[in-house]
């Protein structure tokens, strides 16, 4: 297994990539954009195939490189379902289990520090962000944080098994991660305190703003930038459109199967997980191959269009023009009045 540790100097953000071995896909959690050249540099090293970019919530003290990182690689974007970001890949539900490659990540949802904080756990290492430092706990005074809110979250984490390794969003005195267990009994802040001495402690921190915060919110709130801009206009296609050209075209859901089984799909839709569409379609037996050497028009969709978007620049750079995208994905489906099946 890799699980490699990068450290920013300038905001002593910790950032995580996870992986099951050289070669195959990665994930990476909480990157900084000034150190994206660094992420791709290693992952390069190992010929790893970043399928997915992670954030535990908005920060505030230094610009995510998710937006980088997925111009750049054609990655996924991942985010909690309390993210008001612009534009993710998908945004995900507290205690679902997600599946990317051979990587399974739940998802727990533990506000306090930002009101859309969340943290992973992958096999026995627990991704907090600022939800739980070393000893220590993210602030909640800006972003609709909540002492109480927070103090529930971490009595939720700590019903995880005490080897359950903690791996934080930040430290400042050098340590890399620390424990459940060792959190229970070492952490001043919330060992042996009742919620009421919690919630005094944080509402008198009196911290200054963190330095980049009127920059950062703001820019990590606008994942879109200008993704879906630079789709051509003859790309772009309407609910209304698809449904009136539904038998006539191929219309393909990129969605990952869990999502897919939870909300159903569009009648007669091909099914290919974005994750998967660069490897099938330089496979020449694969049936999304045939589809897109086909004569009929074949349009993506996924659930907001972020995907699809990136599949017509994976796709158009192959020299496939006879393609479309539906643009906002399955929401704009759904807020048009039309139907999903199950099968």
């Amino acid at each position: 297994m890799i699980l490699e540790q990068f450290f920013d100097q300038t905001s002593s953000t910790y950032t995580y990539l996870i992986a099951q071995k050289a070669g195959s896909e990665a994930i990476i959690i909480d990157p900084v954009e000034e150190n994206c050249d660094q992420y791709l540099k290693f992952i390069g090293e190992r010929k790893l195939r970043l399928i997915a970019a992670l954030d535990t919530h908005v920060h505030a003290d230094h610009i995510s490189g998710l937006k980088k990182l997925r111009d750049l690689t054609l990655c996924m974007t991942l985010m909690g379902e309390a993210s008001k970001t612009d534009l993710v890949s998908r945004r995900l539900a507290d205690g679902e289990v997600i599946r990317l490659g051979d990587i399974e990540l739940k998802t727990f949802y533990t506000p306090g520090h930002t009101d859309d904080s969340y943290s992973f756990l992958f096999e026995n290492y627990l991704f907090t962000g600022d939800t739980m430092l070393i000893r220590s706990n993210g602030r909640t005074d800006f972003q609709n944080g909540s002492p109480s809110k927070l103090y529930e979250s971490l009595q939720r984490l700590f019903e995880l098994p005490n080897e359950t390794i903690v791996l934080p969003g930040h430290d400042y005195k050098g340590e890399n991660y620390s424990t459940i267990g060792r959190e229970k009994v070492e952490n001043p802040r919330f060992a042996g305190r009742t919620r009421e001495e919690f919630i005094s402690i944080m509402e008198n921190l009196n911290l200054p703003d963190p330095k980049l915060m009127d920059i950062a919110v703001p820019a990590n709130l606008s994942m879109a930038g200008d993704l879906k801009q630079k789709i051509a206009k003859d790309w772009l296609v309407s609910a209304e459109e698809l449904e009136a050209n539904r038998k006539n075209w191929n219309i393909i859901d990129l969605r990952e199967p869990e999502e897919i089984a939870k909300t159903g799909t569009i009648e007669g839709a091909k099914k290919i997980a974005y994750t998967q569409l660069a490897k099938e379609i330089d496979s020449e037996d694969s049936e999304i191959s045939r589809l897109l050497k086909g004569d009929k028009r074949n349009v993506f969709y996924c659930a907001h269009g972020e995907r699809s978007a990136l599949a017509l620049k994976i796709v158009s750079e192959k020299g496939m023009t006879n393609i479309g995208h539906l643009d906002d994905g399955i929401s704009m489906w759904i807020d048009s009045g039309h139907n999903l099946v199950k099968n």
